[in-house]
Formats: structure tokens, C-alpha cells, sequence
């Protein structure tokens, strides 16, 4: 009978002890949750704003961007802990002052859901030396169930440090190119988001070079942009036609996304490394730059923002690298930075900063971040700046080839 007591009383402990753990967890999950849902509809205010009032954009250029505000609003609703933190009352269509006022509104949201998040990580450690405690006493009486939950444990823990190794961009290396990189999260304490670039090769012969920004904050987003990686990496294996990858993938990205209101941005170019033929295409994308001798060029959208309309097709456009000639890729957290002012940096601010660097693709990609660093008080977006320097490999006795005065531009119209 006692040992029958002994044994109920260290289960119930046990079950004690988990709930605590269990529950702590959760609540910080909703606590990140209720702050991206707040950061998230910070961001859309500020491009709705932006593009009504000062570009005077057109009802189907608005219509997607309001749709995304008003789902990020409703995160904000459902995952508030109280009246205090639910969404701002919003209507649109708004004037300049109203989302000014909304601005302001959501800025309290972000105080209060730090708080709460503080408060919620403040009480789980209140509560960690018991729970610890509990589980030591049980784990005396059941050494051997502890041992193999520890196994589960440890797998589980691998599996999470793989998950997030296949979210996160890796630095790759390929001949004949140097590559920089940057990824920063605008969350604190995140290292997954929205944001990503990659650099890939399955014949030696031909790179792929990507550069993507998925909608929303946190998990969510890593997974889009693990299922953008390796999406592009598999057509990429079947097609060298970034139109027609594009093209497929944005069919694929229609039948598979779980959420209707996400979408991606990307740009997407294929390298001959021996030959320097860049062909490349982009949807929605910010501008990439090509920086051919001393110009700075370019390189516009060749179609939509991926998920906006399933049946898209994509331009492939050409450009011919010479000798130490460079493509430059950021996500919109380098070209809608803003300084004291609020000013954003824009596309020509980047085109004047590229004329402007020089040295190595990392030492290129780590100026822009220095330069971003001083002009904006704190990065507010994730960013990811991916710079494609062309090397090829000088034959002895001969000298580099000579850097090309213009660039080489051709459009061809490819249809998947």
C-alpha cells in the first residue's frame, strides 16, 4: 500500500512537474507570437502608408497590401492576453493621420507584449528550481524510463538544431566566383525568419544564386523559406531557365501554401561560371544591382510577387560578366532602411553606395551592413545582402580579362 502511495505521489509529481515545463513553454510561444503578429503589422502600416500617401498607388497595387494588414491586425486579436493588447480599431480605406495613429497604437502593443513577455520568462524562472526538483525526485525512482527519455530527448534535440541548420543560408563556395553574405534578424534573440539567400551547384558548370524574402515573422516564415530553398534547388536541377523556374514555382507555391494571405519575394539567377552569362529573373523583387567595371546598373522585376496569382510568368534576362564585374541582391530591409529623418534609403541610395565600395564580396557585403549600421538607429527589418563577385581563374602567362565599359543586357520572354 505504501509503496502503491509512493509510487501515485511520484507520478503525480512527475505530472506536476511537466505541466509546469509544458505550459511555460507554451506561454512564451504566445508571447513570440502576439510580438511578431505586432511587429508584422508595424511593417505593413508603414508600406500601405507609404504607398498611398507619398506613391499615390492604385487600388490593385493597395488591395493585397490592406489584405495583409488586416491578417496581421487579426494575429494581433488572436493572440492578445487581454483588451489592453488586442488590435487597434482600423478602417481602411485611411488617411495619413489615421495611420499615423495606428503607428502610434501598435507601438504601445510592442511595449505591452515585451512586458508580457518578460513577466511570463520572470515566472517560469521563479518556477524552474521546483520543477527541476520534481523531476530529480522521480528520476531517482525510474532511472531507467529517465534514460530512455533522455535518449527521446536528445534525438529531439537533434532534430531541432537540423531544422534550423536547413532554414538558415550557409555560405558556399564554387569557383571561379567569390560570394558574400549577410543575414540579419530585426527580432531579438531569433536567428530564423523570412529572409534568406543560397548559393548552389550540382554540375560544377552552372550556379544558381537566390535571394528570397518570405511574408511573416518567426517559424512560420523559416519553413516558407526551407520550402522556397529547396523548391528552386530541385527545378533548378531540371531547368537552368530562371524565368521557367519561376514560372513552375509559382504554380507549386499556389497548391501548397498553407496560408492564403503568405507570398514571396525573390530574385533568382543562373551563372555560367566559365562563360560569365548571367541569366536571371525576379518576382516582385527589390532591384539587384550589377556592377560592371565602374557602372552601377539596375536590375528591375521581370514579374509578380510569387502568390499573388497562381498562372504568373517570368522574364529571363541576360548579362554577360566580365573580370571582376559583381552582382548585388538585397531583401527590402537594405532599400526601406530609414535614417533619423525617416527618410528611406531607396534603390538609388544602394546604387550610389555600391559605386562607392570596393575590395572582396564579403568586404562589400560587410561595408553595406556598416553603412546601414551608422545611418539607421536599429535595423527594423530582417536583411539578407548577397554579393556575387565574377573571378574565373587566370591562366598562367596571361593577363585578367579586361573589366566590360557597359552592360550587356538581353531580355528573352520565357513561358514554363
Amino acid at each position: 500500500m505504501i509503496t502503491v502511495s509512493l509510487v501515485v505521489g511520484l507520478l503525480a509529481a512527475f505530472v506536476v512537474a511537466t505541466r509546469l515545463s509544458y505550459y511555460g513553454g507554451v506561454n512564451i510561444t504566445n508571447a513570440f507570437k502576439y510580438q511578431s503578429a505586432v511587429v508584422a503589422a508595424q511593417r505593413d502600416t508603414d508600406v500601405l502608408q507609404v504607398e498611398q500617401v507619398e506613391y499615390h498607388a492604385g487600388p490593385d497595387t493597395l488591395r493585397p497590401l490592406e489584405k495583409i494588414l488586416a491578417t496581421d491586425l487579426g494575429h494581433v486579436d488572436s493572440t492578445a492576453e487581454d483588451v489592453a493588447q488586442r488590435a487597434p480599431v482600423f478602417h481602411l480605406p485611411a488617411t495619413n493621420a489615421e495611420y499615423d495613429q495606428l503607428s502610434r497604437e501598435l507601438k504601445v502593443r510592442e511595449t505591452l507584449g515585451q512586458n508580457r513577455f518578460d513577466a511570463i520568462v520572470k515566472r517560469n524562472t521563479q518556477t524552474r528550481d521546483y520543477s527541476n526538483a520534481l523531476f530529480a525526485i522521480v528520476a531517482l525512482l525510474f532511472v531507467v524510463i529517465v534514460g530512455r527519455l533522455r535518449r527521446v530527448v536528445e534525438e529531439g534535440r537533434m532534430l531541432v538544431q537540423r531544422l534550423q541548420a536547413a532554414f538558415l543560408s550557409r555560405r558556399r563556395e564554387l569557383h571561379n566566383v567569390e560570394i558574400g553574405t549577410v543575414l540579419l534578424s530585426a527580432t531579438i534573440g531569433s536567428n530564423v525568419g523570412g529572409d534568406t539567400h543560397d548559393a548552389f551547384s550540382l554540375d560544377g558548370r552552372h550556379a544558381m544564386f537566390l535571394v528570397a524574402d518570405a511574408s511573416g515573422k518567426g517559424i512560420d516564415a523559416a519553413v516558407d523559406t526551407a520550402f522556397v530553398t529547396y523548391s528552386i534547388r530541385t527545378l533548378f536541377s531540371e531547368n537552368h531557365d530562371p524565368g521557367v523556374i519561376l514560372s513552375k514555382f509559382a504554380h507549386l507555391y499556389a497548391q501548397s501554401a498553407d496560408r492564403p494571405e503568405s507570398f514571396v519575394v525573390m530574385f533568382l539567377a543562373v551563372l555560367d561560371l566559365e562563360t560569365g552569362r548571367l541569366r536571371y529573373a525576379s518576382a516582385g523583387h527589390e532591384p539587384a544591382w550589377a556592377i560592371i567595371g565602374q557602372d552601377v546598373t539596375t536590375l528591375p522585376a521581370t514579374g509578380p510577387i510569387v502568390g499573388i496569382e497562381e498562372a504568373s510568368v517570368y522574364e529571363t534576362r541576360e548579362l554577360d560578366l566580365r573580370y571582376g564585374d559583381a552582382l548585388a541582391v538585397s531583401t527590402d530591409g537594405l532599400t526601406e532602411s530609414r535614417d533619423a529623418r525617416g527618410d528611406f534609403l531607396g534603390a538609388d541610395g544602394v546604387t550610389v553606395w555600391l559605386s562607392e565600395i570596393s575590395g572582396s564580396a564579403q568586404r562589400m557585403a560587410d561595408a553595406i551592413v556598416k553603412r546601414l549600421q551608422r545611418r539607421s538607429s536599429r535595423i527594423t527589418d530582417d536583411l539578407a545582402i548577397l554579393i556575387v563577385r565574377y573571378t574565373p581563374t587566370v591562366r598562367a602567362g596571361l593577363p585578367p580579362p579586361a573589366a566590360s565599359d557597359e552592360p550587356q543586357l538581353a531580355l528573352h520572354d520565357q513561358r514554363s
